[in-house]
């Protein structure tokens, strides 16, 4: 990612993130549009248990595709003032924890 780029990030929706790299995306973490997706992912991949999908590992996205941890997140988040409200314990918001919620 090049510096203009890094100062223009900014998240744009949720986005779970399977073991091989693969990234399910939706508005909201497990909405309708992410089961849809994981759906049709394993139907897919035969090899592909319940499991796996499960406990992908939760994030977001920036708008050039970069899956980004919830820290990350949030960092990025604050920065281009996208947080609108505060949602979630104060301790992990201190921390940087973003939840969809705080962005809309």
């Amino acid at each position: 990612m090049t510096p203009e780029q890094k100062e223009l990030q900014r998240v744009v929706c949720a986005a779970n993130k399977l073991t091989d790299g693969t990234l399910l995306i939706g508005a909201r973490h497990w909405d309708q549009h992410m089961r849809k997706q994981s759906f049709h992912y394993k139907e897919s991949s035969r090899n592909t248990e319940i499991h796996e999908i499960a406990n992908a590992e939760q994030g977001f996205i920036d708008q050039f595709g970069n899956f980004l941890t919830r820290k990350e997140a949030w960092k990025i988040a604050k920065k281009q003032n996208q947080i609108i409200r505060i949602c979630s314990d104060p301790i992990e918001t201190e921390d940087g924890i973003l939840f969809s919620e705080n962005l809309y």
